[in-house]
């Protein structure tokens, strides 16, 4: 019987000139090549020319059959096609550009696009997906001005899908740029430095082209080829196997979970894909390590309707972890402001630590429990992590353990889940003796503990606390009462206690809030600097004018009297 792949070794350019036309699946991520690797292709197929290489591989690329003889799917190669006709397409514009028409019309016709016999559209050799197709061929196939993709470009988000794409058009027409005009050339060097890059293109940087019959020879291909080096992320093996698994026989189950992951990989487009596998697997099963995920997915999902199954629950479970930093997502429309609060404050702390906890909670815990678990998870935090610095590993273990009893049911409330870390779980004396000492170099955090700090102590006084005087705002700043560049008035201290800056410029207890005209203080003296204390609405802020000096001792008792209010400000039960 003979072999359902062939793998003849091909030019890319020649690939583009007679392979026929190739498709991306709207599954398949979108362009993602960023400008160091753009540069890396460059700078290599430039190497391999000036060294007389005659051959310069840049991989394989697997292509199935799309209906017709010369239509195909790409299976694996989108980005290394993709990048070269953006190369191709960057000569033909600087070709354009210079009245040389009939050879920018060339390029255009053998590896971009052409227009059959009597149509006026154009055909291009290559169809995107749906994310970039149409930024594709307005930038590239319709050769868009640079000013216009320049202008396009300002206009994007930052994660936006067709970033990378616009970002990958300007690099390519720079380097052309770079490469017809080395050495100061005249334009006829210029334009044969150019002619020689597209034919080394065209025939000697090549690739293994590999086509195959059917996506699950594809995919069970895929995985081999993995185990012998290939470097496809733990994500991408995953997705294979899925694909593989669905019934070969039953296209609109496949269909249905190659939609899935499309809409899948959109909710994850602000995320590390391979963190959310880690942290949705965690979140049903327990700890996992990362080279661990591919082959225990392969024991679990086992069959084709496992794979279905597991494809809508990883596509609801990457809805909601994409929503884990973002408190004003729909996910969260039940709860109350105060457990949003948390979920912001949680992304300040930087917990990932939690995610597959609450990924568990989403999917097992009534919407009071919901709010309770917040509240103990950013207690939990704070005391380990932030005040804490305990370590990472052992919190992860724990939280693991705990997101999978959450999933199986096995813990229902948030005071079971309190019960459940409470090895980890810093008691107040122990919290305590730590925040005595506490530094923080980071202004965010800072303000989050002063402003928990400033709201506890209202509530200890009985005072209520206006919205406007504490609020999460830019209005807030932290000043540091002691300089970090303290002027000359400050050296008295200084000479009394030579290790003072070293040991307490960043202390808790050296750090206040400011709002306003106030805070601008900058190095002034303490004696400058007490009146504005003393006008400030902010308890802690205005106790500092109370002290007579500020000098060590001061900052230590003003510590000690943060770390009192921070046991019962950061406390569940």
């Amino acid at each position: 019987m003979g072999s359902p792949f062939e793998a003849p070794t091909v030019g890319i350019g020649r690939l583009l000139k007679e392979g026929g036309r190739f498709v991306v699946p709207h599954h398949q991520r979108d362009y993602s090549w960023r400008e160091d690797e753009i540069e890396q292709l460059f700078g290599d197929i430039g190497e391999a020319r000036s060294s007389g290489q005659d051959e310069y591989f840049i991989g394989l690329m697997v292509f199935m059959h799309k209906g017709t003889e010369d239509h195909f799917t790409i299976l694996d190669g989108q980005q290394r096609m993709a990048t070269a006709i953006i190369i191709l397409a960057s000569i033909r514009t600087w070709l354009r550009a210079r009245d040389l028409e009939r050879d920018a019309d060339k390029i255009q016709e053998d590896f971009i696009a052409g227009r059959e016999l009597g149509e006026q559209d154009l055909k291009p050799r290559l169809i995107l997906n749906e994310n970039n197709n149409q930024v594709f061929r307005q930038s590239v196939v319709r050769e868009a001005p640079t000013e216009e993709i320049e202008a396009a470009l300002k206009g994007l988000k930052k994660h936006d899908p067709n970033r990378r794409l616009l970002e990958a058009i300007l690099v390519c027409r720079k380097r052309v740029e770079e490469i017809a005009n080395r050495e100061e050339n005249s334009l006829d060097e210029a334009t044969q430095n150019l002619y020689d890059f597209v034919k080394y293109l065209r025939d000697s940087v090549k690739i293994v082209r590999l086509t195959v019959p059917n996506e699950a020879n594809a995919y069970t291909m895929f995985e081999t080829l993995n185990w012998r080096g290939l470097d496809l992320s733990i994500l991408d093996l995953v997705k294979n196997y899925f694909f593989g698994k669905v019934d070969s026989g039953s296209e609109a189950q496949l269909r249905e979970v190659q939609t899935r992951w499309a809409q899948m990989m959109a909710s994850l487009v602000n995320v590390q894909a391979d963190v959310f596998l880690k942290a949705y697997w965690t979140s049903r099963y327990g700890r996992i390590q990362k080279p661990q995920l591919f082959p225990r997915f392969k024991d679990k999902v086992t069959s084709s309707g496992k794979a279905v199954a597991t494809s809508a629950d990883m596509l609801s479970a990457s809805e909601q972890y994409a929503a884990l930093e973002i408190a004003d997502d729909p996910t969260w429309a039940g709860l109350s402001e105060q457990p949003r609060g948390r979920i912001r404050s949680l992304k300040l702390l930087g917990a990932r630590q939690v995610h597959p906890v609450l990924l568990s909670a989403l999917e097992r815990f009534p919407t009071r429990e919901l709010e309770r678990l917040l509240h103990l998870l950013e207690v939990l935090i704070v005391r380990y992590q932030l005040i804490g610095g305990l370590r990472t590993g052992r919190l992860e273990i724990s939280c693991a353990a705990l997101a999978a009893e959450v999933y199986q049911q096995k813990i229902k409330t948030a005071t079971e889940a309190f019960q459940a870390l409470r090895d980890i779980f810093p008691k107040d004396d122990e919290f305590r003796a730590v925040f005595v000492d506490k530094q923080e170099r980071n202004n965010q955090k800072v303000r989050y503990i002063l402003q928990t700090l400033e709201t506890q102590a209202r509530r200890s006084a009985g005072q209520e606390m206006r919205a406007s005087e504490n609020e999460p705002s830019a209005s807030l700043t932290v000043e540091h009462i002691l300089p970090r560049s303290p002027s000359k008035s400050w050296e008295p201290i200084l000479q009394q206690d030579p290790n003072l800056a070293e040991d307490c410029t960043y202390r808790l207890g050296n750090l206040c809030l400011l709002t306003g005209v106030n805070r601008k203080l900058g190095a002034k003296s303490f004696a400058e600097k007490q009146p504005v204390f003393a006008q400030s609405t902010l308890l802690l802020t205005n106790e500092v004018a109370t002290f007579k000096d500020w000098n060590r001792d001061s900052i230590e008792k003003r510590q000690e009297r943060m770390a009192k209010l921070a046991v019962a400000a950061w406390r569940f039960q």
